[in-house]
């Protein structure tokens, strides 16, 4: 069999191996991103070799959040590993919004660049116009600092 062929007796070639990244507690749905465009870059369309990819790569203490998965039958493990480790480690709602009105400090940043983390906080939910009153609202602060 060739490698344009595909398949083979069930199984599936990849012309190109998977590197995924360690997994990104803080921010999985970005993490999910970078492991989805890997499979696809590799070719890689069966649940169970995805499934297989994303448990080789994970830290035994994020494994330990899938067992159950890991051991059931289903034909879904990919897609229910991710739904659990995005529930268990996605931001929730409430907190973004806080960190988005609290929690997130100039710093280094040039306002472009902090105007940026605060649209990566907030989501599609929340409005353009309130990202962008946070956004006046903390330069004018650092400029009655410097002031």
């Amino acid at each position: 069999m060739s490698i344009e062929d595909g398949k083979a007796d069930g199984t599936e070639l990849h012309k190109m191996s998977v590197k995924i990244p360690p997994f990104w507690i803080d921010k999985p749905e970005i993490w999910f991103y970078q492991v989805e465009a890997q499979i696809k870059i590799s070719g890689i369309t069966a649940e169970e070799t995805k499934f297989n990819y994303l448990i080789s790569q994970l830290d035994h203490k994020i494994v330990e959040n899938v067992w159950d998965i890991i051991h059931n039958d289903s034909q879904t493990k990919y897609t229910d590993s991710k739904t659990r480790l995005l529930n268990l480690f996605k931001e929730s709602e409430n907190a973004r919004i806080q960190r988005l009105i609290t929690g997130i400090d100039l710093g280094e940043l040039k306002p472009s660049q902090f105007f940026q983390k605060l649209r990566s906080v907030a989501t599609s939910d929340i409005s353009e116009n309130l990202i962008k009153t946070l956004w006046l609202v903390e330069n004018y602060q650092t400029i009655l600092k410097i002031s």
